[in-house]
């Protein structure tokens, strides 16, 4: 066969997944899996996850897709070269999302993938600045209907204590904020990508951005999906506070006790609020992790928060684990979705570099076996591949086909 699955299948293939017991107890770890989300920089890790997901049984894949990707496969200038003089009138992130929705609907139907999901990863919000004055594109009376509903839910939920303090001066800079060139170009470029792509999952970005805040603009996002685009289908990935970025040196700090209690309320009102179906937060990792770092997984609090959302909601909501390159493990299940993306671009650069190494002189001399498109279609390929093969034996999911085709009633 080989299609691409949507966002209700790949719902239907967690909610079987789930790794708490109807008393919410958790599984066994032998019973709990995590799915890979490799995430696509280029053509050969597309083709190499889709191999990944179709050989023998098959096996669930999520493949990624984020904001830099599309608009660097869709030339955007100053991301990738051009010849300076030359103009470029198209929509970078937009036509770079066309070609990698065809690609990679192509390629699972050459090789007979049918576990294999598209997600939207890391589509980052503007940043917020209290003191900028923001061009404003739009009236921003209706950005203050929004501010003030969220702030009365979370009022009403007793969570006031654990979010900023919305002073009527910042309520104002939030509707702004809410009404910029900046945000709405944002919303556009998402939402253009989703009509494209039409993936399963789909993730904004809101690193740095106040809580409350965040609540509004995951709502209003998760409200512009379903009502705007009509499509009730995409699960959308929130963000709550930080997960880790390239760089960051600030230490993890642990939440226990009454802390933990009150971030996994606050987790829980967050989902109950914007109707997202996936989560981050930060649980100790940290982006592009470099060789031989590993971070730490903070079990104690996927668990608490995870399993506070399922006792407020009555869902269960994946958790999105970002950073995964560095991960010291696999929480399996209580991760749900484990993203990984440097631990490929790495892979496959150190093969292309070990086998220019090894063939210096020929290089030099321009043989064209040596410096042919082997290169990227055997070796990049096979070292892509090896790599998200390592990465998928450990979360469960490999050749776990048969039971995700029970799940859909396949």
């Amino acid at each position: 066969m080989g299609s691409l699955l949507r966002g209700r299948e790949l719902r239907t293939i967690f909610d079987s997944f789930c790794p708490f017991d109807e008393d919410l107890s958790l599984k066994p770890e032998d019973e709990r899996i995590t799915l890979l989300a490799a995430n696509s920089n280029n053509w050969w890790e597309t083709r190499a996850f889709v191999m990944l997901s179709a050989l023998g049984d098959q096996s669930p894949i999520i493949v990624q897709f984020s904001h830099n990707s599309n608009t660097k496969i869709g030339g955007l200038t100053g991301k990738v070269f051009t010849p300076e003089g030359l103009g470029y009138r198209g929509n970078a992130a937009l036509y770079g999302a066309r070609a990698n929705i065809d690609w990679i609907t192509s390629e699972a139907e050459a090789f007979g993938a049918d576990l294999v999901a598209v997600s939207l990863d890391h589509f980052a919000l503007p940043e917020f600045e209290e003191d900028k004055q923001y061009k404003q594109r739009a009236c921003p009376t209706g950005a203050a209907g929004k501010v003030e509903a969220a702030w009365s839910f979370i009022e009403a939920a007793g969570l006031a204590d654990e979010v900023e303090d919305l002073t009527p001066d910042l309520a104002r800079k939030y509707q702004a904020y809410l009404s910029s060139d900046e945000y709405i170009e944002f919303v556009s470029d998402f939402m253009g990508t989703v009509e494209i792509m039409n993936p399963a999952w789909g993730m904004i970005d809101t690193e740095g951005i106040p809580p409350v805040l965040d609540f509004v603009i995951t709502r209003d996002i998760a409200d512009a999906v379903r009502m705007g685009l009509g499509n009730m289908g995409m699960m959308l990935e929130a963000e709550l506070g930080a997960t880790g970025q390239s760089g960051d040196e600030v230490a993890y700090e642990e939440l226990r006790g009454g802390e933990l209690d009150a971030f996994a309320e606050l987790a829980a009102a967050f989902i109950d609020y914007t109707g997202a179906e996936g989560i981050a937060y930060d649980i100790g990792m940290k982006h592009a992790a470099k060789a031989g770092e590993t971070h730490e997984i903070d079990v104690v609090k996927l668990e608490t928060v995870q399993r506070r959302i399922i006792e407020r909601t009555g869902v269960y909501v994946p958790f999105a684990q970002h950073g995964g390159t560095g991960s010291a493990g696999v929480a399996k299940g209580l991760i749900g979705k484990q993203n990984v993306n440097t631990a490929f671009l790495v892979a496959g650069s150190q093969a292309r570099y070990e086998h220019f190494d090894a063939q210096a002189e020929k290089v030099r001399g321009g043989d064209k076996k040596v410096c042919g498109t082997d290169v990227e279609t055997n070796v990049y390929l096979e070292a892509v591949y090896n790599e998200a093969l390592s990465r998928m034996e450990p979360t469960g999911s490999y050749q776990a086909g048969p039971a995700c085709f029970e799940a859909l009633g396949w």
